[in-house]
């Protein structure tokens, strides 16, 4: 990491013209990279379960500022007694397991090939690059890259993110090619970040995270999506692109699982023996949203 220099202003300003997929699958597609998982891909990774092992990479849901969660009051009705809840997610921050769907994110008032942003919503929902595209699963094969691992504290730590050049020496140390096609699993450390941090605050505090340059990385591989647990860099020192490596979206119209824990999937990848598995992850069936809670499992 020592010898490695981040894009500078001027090369970010190039990203989108150079790193982005708008019209690769033709003028009307709505699914983005989810179009690198092909038949064979699919086989692909089918051929990776040998034991049918399974590992939830999703979050656990509690008490927190992102859910309202009410339990009634328990009723008798007759000799049965029954009782119900309700809760309410806000799924897009930082807490909830979710898959964002490509109308998340637009770029300069655009959304994937050239649709309006501020046309394609409405208060019923997105006409245009909604969920609604994801509603069969994002199912192939998986990689964890556990950056985590080679860090001195245990987690990627602010003001030190993850670079291209380190997810490479990563998968390296791991023994595994990252593949187009592949949904790449990337452990930074949240959970032990946070325990480490017990005072950090999401959106208050700096957050660390993927560097804005591993968008080369991302287009490079290929990949098809990205599963991850700490997620952005955040703020960037780059004006004008806020939204550091969630322009991932707009520019590479890549899915994104966020808010992951492959704390899970780390142990179980030693214990096998292996860092590449089946991956898949189930949206909620939301019509016309802009994400969806999910959960992910790595299967082996």
């Amino acid at each position: 990491m020592a010898d490695w220099t981040p894009p500078t202003q001027d090369r970010l300003e190039g990203y989108f013209k150079e790193l982005n997929n708008w019209g690769r699958w033709g003028n009307d597609d709505q699914r983005g990279t989810f179009n690198l998982i092909t038949t064979a891909k699919r086989a692909q990774a089918q051929a990776l379960v040998r034991t049918g092992r399974t590992v939830s990479l999703a979050r656990d849901i509690g008490p927190q500022p992102a859910i309202m969660y009410n339990v009634t009051f328990p009723s008798n009705r007759e000799r049965a007694d029954v009782v119900l809840d309700r809760f309410d997610l806000v799924y897009h921050g930082f807490s909830i397991t979710h898959i964002d769907a490509l109308c998340h994110v637009a770029w300069d008032g655009e959304l994937f090939n050239g649709r309006s942003f501020k046309d394609s919503l409405t208060a019923a929902g997105a006409t245009w690059c909604a969920i609604d595209a994801y509603f069969d699963g994002v199912t192939s094969r998986g990689v964890l890259l556990d950056v985590a691992a080679g860090r001195p504290e245990g987690y990627v730590t602010v003001g030190k993110p993850v670079t291209g050049k380190e997810l490479d020496a990563v998968a390296a140390r791991a023994g595994v090619k990252v593949e187009p096609g592949d949904v790449v699993v990337l452990r930074s450390g949240d959970e032990p970040f946070r325990r480490a941090n017990p005072s950090w605050v999401p959106r208050e505090a700096p957050h660390p995270g993927l560097q804005l340059g591993c968008l080369e990385w991302f287009r490079e591989k290929d990949i098809a999506a990205i599963s991850w647990d700490m997620m952005d860099e955040r703020p960037t020192t780059y004006p004008g692109f806020a939204m550091s490596t969630h322009l991932a979206i707009p520019f590479l119209v890549l899915v994104l699982v966020d808010n992951t824990n492959p704390e899970r999937l780390a142990r179980a990848c030693a214990e096998e023996g292996r860092y590449e598995f089946l991956f898949t992850a189930m949206p909620i069936r939301l019509v016309g949203s802009t994400g969806a809670p999910a959960h992910p499992i790595a299967i082996f």
